[in-house]
């Protein structure tokens, strides 16, 4: 196979301005590059979701995964082809961008009014601890610790 493209592309350089030099750029050039012109970008993440998603099931159930997925594939690619993916991934890096304009601080306020989940916890008011005399205190107490 390698051998015929390397011929192939030494009788492309050898015979340019030739009949047989124009029909093979034509068909070995032109006819490939406006194919790959007209590829959308719809169909580019169409085809990597199901790339991604035989690559799992090869990883996950292997020779079965594989089989499962070339029978399901024409059904896939009918799905994920009839939503428009592209219009969702714009949609999403828009809502993305737009977001990251914002400013997150005021945001967390704004929730943190509105919802009562938001607010903190009031806290208790501290009193000071009552001194206790020690169970084995044998003195009068405090009072007359204070006389002294």
């Amino acid at each position: 196979m390698l051998v015929a493209l390397l011929g192939l592309w030494f009788a492309l350089l050898l015979a340019g301005g030739t009949p047989t030099g124009r029909l093979l750029r034509r068909m070995l050039v032109e006819w490939p590059a406006a194919r790959l012109a007209r590829i959308h970008r719809g169909a580019v993440i169409t085809w990597t979701l199901l790339g991604v998603l035989g690559l799992l099931c090869f990883w996950f159930l292997e020779e079965d995964g594989l089989r499962l997925f070339t029978m399901a594939m024409p059904e896939l690619a009918g799905w994920i082809s009839m939503f428009e993916v592209s219009a969702l991934v714009d949609a999403i890096a828009v809502g993305l961008m737009a977001a990251s304009t914002l400013r997150l601080g005021a945001v967390r306020h704004w929730i943190a009014a509105r919802l009562p989940l938001g607010q903190r916890a009031k806290r208790a008011r501290r009193t000071r601890p009552v001194e206790r005399a020690a169970a084995n205190d044998d003195e009068d107490g405090r009072a007359f610790a204070l006389a002294a």
